[in-house]
């Protein structure tokens, strides 16, 4: 995980507790802190906390966490670090709403997924090179082999859903403890033919701009995006022309991850 040093310094108050939000930490706090992601500091009873580079004095509490925080950002203990940070705090529904406005525009995000905090975004399976696979046929073998793959979250993004099959499997890997999110269009169609969506986490909007939402994807564990012009409809599979695209690239999940947090704003009121 890494953070540019605007992000680093707006998240520091919430590491040493300057912000009223959070516990305040001692400097003999912070560094015990620290040193649970990698370093050795010592806290010396005479002189404090650690000294910086470039500077004569020992740092002050803030001076030493953005320091340390710099760090850390690019590595896998930063994002060990905000998640074990906010799943030790009672506010943490108030604390994580103000940190995914910090982290969000930076591609991260953080989200409770079976009652805990986990930071997406973030590469959650060994670096990979960027493909992209093309399907005209057996699509819906195509997706059910990919959502097999799936450990930590599912979300879909669908106009029409009355597929049972593909259905079946999102109910499967929720019971096997993968997070599974939903939205789809709100119309007849799917009020009649479609799934029964209440046994998942979803919703039905419409679309903003007055026509139907039209969208059709579905991102796997914030690294592999499922889009193209199929609908998980019976038509679709047994019907139509089809295809879909298969990518397995971490920035453009993170693209759709955006997309699919602004539908699930659009909740029918």
């Amino acid at each position: 995980m890494e953070l540019t040093e605007f992000a680093t310094n707006k998240i520091v108050p919430f590491i040493t507790g300057d912000n009223g939000k959070t516990k305040k930490r001692t400097g003999r706090e912070l560094v015990d802190f620290f040193n649970e992601y990698g370093f050795r500091d010592i806290y010396s009873n005479n002189g404090g906390l650690p000294k910086l580079p470039g500077f004569e004095r020992n740092s002050s509490r803030t001076e030493y966490s953005k320091n340390r925080l710099f760090q850390l950002s690019g590595k896998e203990e930063l994002k060990l670090l905000l998640e074990n940070l906010v799943n030790s705090l009672d506010n943490a529904d108030e604390c994580v709403k103000e940190i995914n406005d910090i982290i969000i525009p930076e591609k991260y995000s953080i989200e409770k997924i079976n009652g805990k905090y986990i930071v997406l975004g973030c590469k959650i399976v060994k670096k990979q090179e960027v493909k992209n696979d093309a399907h005209f046929i057996d699509i819906q073998n195509n997706i059910l082999a990919e959502l097999d793959k799936a450990q930590v979250s599912i979300s879909v993004a669908m106009a029409w859903f009355t597929n049972k099959v593909l259905f079946e499997k999102l109910l499967e890997k929720q019971k096997e403890g993968v997070n599974v999110q939903l939205v789809i269009y709100d119309d007849g169609v799917n009020a009649k033919h479609g799934v029964d969506v209440t046994q998942l986490d979803a919703v039905k909007i419409r679309a903003e701009r007055g026509g139907i939402m039209h969208d059709k994807f579905c991102i796997i564990d914030n690294h592999t995006v499922i889009t193209g012009s199929y609908n998980w409809s019976d038509n679709a599979e047994f019907k139509n022309e089809e295809n879909i695209t298969i990518e397995t690239d971490n920035e453009q999940a993170n693209r759709f991850s955006v997309k699919f947090r602004d539908l699930r704003k659009q909740i029918k009121k």
